[in-house]
């Protein structure tokens, strides 16, 4: 729920949430928002404990911090007015803020002794900087900027890289063969909606929609052709008729349904850059203030759904979405199922790169998929408290975080570590002065198909005894690709360090605590195998 209070206990913050914030951190991060959630009662921007004490004091970040936009003006109920909440949200850790009617009084909270003048120093002082270091006082934005060379293939392949394979029967991808093609659904010929929300105005012919990068990609020769089918949102059947009878008359149908984030045709900006409405936004099902209740595709895409796939010709769903959508058990029924996200302006040619196998598939699910919005939530490093599940359905997701196929086959070897044991004081040790890893997880990876891949191996922690909580099913806590020739086989390794086994203790602080770990490798986080590890307690020393 966008906005919503967040609810949630202080440790659930560190394990999970502030993780993703400080490895943006790590990676030089130059400026981190202030969020309009509120943690424990308090709005992220008014939070000396997040934005300060962890962010700056705790973790050395140096940039700049913006609120969001408005969420300023959110803060005035309970600071009292316009002027406080400026000297709150200045306190706590804010430098910079979108569009409110509270930061343009900082001076008058100066005045009022609400706010110390070195608070205010400091801000601009790191505003100032973050201008200096983009070279904004040298090269201002004063006009068109150059083009910048690359920038499609760029946004072609991060797209390629995107798409995942979710499920195929091994035969019908890639399309080599088929000379008649249905491209179908409400997806496949919109540029607008393979973008996401916040999107700038796109320039004239830029970017190709699925139904042009097939058409474009494909072999002279090859017959495509394209219905509607459905609306996005709705439950309108007047278009099914001309849709089945198209996939009827093909070889393979390839269906493209799922969300979007389109505010309208074409998006309008405010002079400060707030993205306009314009338009009826009813057909949007993700973005900013765009929440669903339910996960399940619109009744119309639904009954697009059923009725293309109960034709008998081969199936291939793709789904061009902003979040997961909750699908049906499609074995039996589809050939293959792919999900491409928001591809962006070039992913029309990304998808049918994959789906003519100029390209592999590549992608990882980096959340877990349900099987309904009533089996939420679902994820794969809950805590292993023995949950029994439903009785009326899995507890299992549907597609499981990490998961993602190839149109080729990969086996694991069993993970072997450098040795069995090791006590903290060597982790200590590693943290202090650097230096090798205590051990290292090494895991052997054949490629037993006759097309080549790029495999991402994947390593997770389970902690299986000891620790001051309870402990979580499996943490992903690292992964590598790698590239395979058809029959080769290679050894990818793992440190395994602090970073690597770290939780958190009873102090909020991130260690390694003594206990029985389960180190695991594998394509996915239901697909893994495991080795053992036991981290002993430090020696005492004797006087």
């Amino acid at each position: 729920r966008n906005s919503a209070a967040t609810e949630l206990g202080i440790r659930e913050l560190h394990e999970i949430h502030l993780e993703a914030a400080l490895a943006g951190v790590r990676a030089g991060a130059a400026g981190v928002m202030a969020a309009y959630n509120e943690f424990d009662g308090l709005p992220c921007a008014a939070s000396h404990e997040l934005l300060t004490g962890i962010l700056r004091e705790k973790w050395g970040f140096d940039g700049v911090v913006m609120a969001d936009g408005l969420a300023l003006d959110r803060l005035v109920r309970m600071a009292g007015d316009p002027v406080a909440a400026a000297a709150t949200a200045l306190s706590a850790g804010c430098d910079l803020s979108l569009w409110d009617a509270c930061f343009p009084r900082l001076a008058e909270a100066i005045d009022r002794g609400l706010v110390e003048e070195r608070a205010l120093d400091a801000a601009v002082g790191r505003v100032l900087a973050l201008k200096f270091r983009l070279g904004l006082f040298e090269q201002p934005y004063t006009g068109e900027r150059p083009a910048v060379a690359g920038l499609r293939e760029l946004s072609r392949r991060l797209a390629r890289e995107s798409v995942t394979l979710l499920a195929h029967d091994g035969t019908t991808l890639p399309l080599s063969g088929p000379a008649r093609i249905a491209v179908l659904g409400p997806n496949a010929d919109s540029l607008a909606q393979q973008l996401g929300d916040y999107t700038a105005p796109q320039r004239p012919g830029v970017g190709l929609s699925l139904l042009a990068g097939l058409r474009a990609a494909t072999p002279a020769g090859t017959d495509i052709t394209y219905a509607h089918g459905c609306d996005l949102v709705g439950a309108d059947r007047s278009a099914l008729p001309e849709a089945v009878a198209r996939a009827a008359e093909a070889d393979v149908a390839v269906l493209v349904l799922g969300g979007s984030s389109a505010r309208a045709a074409e998006t309008h900006f405010d002079a400060n850059g707030a993205a306009q409405v314009t338009g009826d936004p009813d057909g949007m099902t993700c973005g900013e203030g765009m929440d669903l209740a339910e996960l399940a595709l619109p009744e119309g895409q639904s009954a697009l759904l059923d009725a293309i796939t109960a034709t008998g010709v081969p199936v291939v769903v793709v789904l061009v979405q902003g979040r997961p959508h909750a699908l049906p058990d499609l074995t039996g029924r589809a050939s293959a199922l792919l999900t491409a996200w928001y591809p962006g302006p070039w992913g029309g040619q990304a998808v049918a790169d994959v789906l003519l196998g100029t390209a592999e598939p590549t992608g990882r699910l980096p959340v877990s998929v349900p099987r309904s919005a009533a089996q939420l939530p679902v994820f794969y490093n809950a805590k292993d408290h023995g949950y029994r599940g439903y009785v009326d359905q899995p507890a299992t997701a549907r597609h499981p975080f990490g998961h993602g196929l190839s149109y080729t086959t990969v086996e694991y070897g069993a993970p072997h570590l450098t040795r069995p044991a090791a006590t903290l004081a060597e982790f200590d040790e590693v943290d202090e002065a650097g230096g090798a890893p205590p051990l290292v997880c090494s895991v052997e990876v054949r490629n037993t198909g006759d097309r080549p891949v790029r495999e991402t191996v994947q390593l997770y922690v389970r902690r299986v005894l000891g620790g001051t909580s309870w402990p979580r099913v499996r943490e992903l806590r690292g992964f590598r690709h790698t590239e395979l020739a058809p029959g080769e086989t290679t050894e990818i390794s793992f440190t395994i360090d602090a970073r690597t086994l770290a939780s958190v203790s009873r102090s909020g602080e991130r260690e390694v605590e003594p206990g029985k770990f389960a180190i695991e490798t594998g394509p996915s986080s239901t697909r893994t195998q495991a080795t053992r590890l036991t981290v002993l307690p430090s020696p005492t020393t004797r006087a």
